[in-house]
């Protein structure tokens, strides 16, 4: 037993230990450099989620501040529809004769104005469309629930292009089934209800904002 243990000292003793110990060094080396790595990578997306995060609420602040007076113009083109009551050549017999008998008489100016400040809204709704195809490669945790509330609250510039397309409609046959769809839509698109839908997917968005944020620099 004596001599075994003697032998194997004596192996031991023999080994390469610089040799050994250059190993172990550099393993040790590749260890720390890919622990650096990883934490370097973790810390550039984290850096990339924050700047997309922090350009998509800039964009969606300044959608809804410039969507504000299309949705006002809806307003006072509803209040136009309601005044044709008292129209005495409205026509009785169509589906909806007060949008149309306002279609028809200022529809074509109401339309201009509406298009004119749905204009101020075109580039941050395609920016916030662009970052939302940004951030799908990302990773971000609950990604979708960002992506329905942006685009629940930009579908509003597209309703309202819905109403400036009937608006500047005003020579169609109104008695045709699908323009009294078309019709029955438009009057389906109303300011309080525009109003709702950014308010409450708005709420939506900065609750994932504050979850996301969280998230992240949790990470770090």
């Amino acid at each position: 037993m004596e001599e075994l243990l003697l032998n194997a000292w004596c192996e031991i003793v023999n080994w390469n230990w610089s040799g050994i110990i250059q190993s172990i060094t550099g393993l040790g080396t590749l260890i720390i450099a890919f622990i650096a790595l990883t934490s370097w990578r973790r810390q550039h997306r984290s850096q990339a989620v924050t700047k997309l995060l922090d350009q998509l609420t800039d964009s969606m602040h300044e959608f809804i501040q410039s969507i504000s007076p299309a949705v006002q113009m809806l307003t006072f083109v509803r209040l136009g529809i309601e005044s044709q009551e008292f129209n005495p050549d409205l026509n009785k017999d169509l589906q909806h004769p007060q949008a149309v008998a306002y279609i028809e008489k200022e529809g074509r100016e109401s339309a201009d104005r509406l298009m004119e400040l749905l204009k101020n809204a075109e580039q941050p709704v395609h920016r916030i469309r662009s970052l939302l195809v940004k951030g799908q490669v990302l990773g971000i945790s609950n990604y979708h629930e960002c992506q329905n509330a942006c685009n629940m609250i930009v579908w509003q510039f597209d309703r309202l292009q819905v109403v400036f397309t009937m608006l500047s409609s005003q020579h169609m046959n109104w008695a045709h089934p699908k323009v009294i769809e078309n019709l029955g839509s438009m009057l389906d698109i109303t300011p309080e209800d525009i109003s709702h839908h950014i308010n409450e997917n708005q709420k939506k968005f900065l609750a994932f904002l504050k979850d996301t944020y969280a998230q992240e620099y949790k990470s770090v």
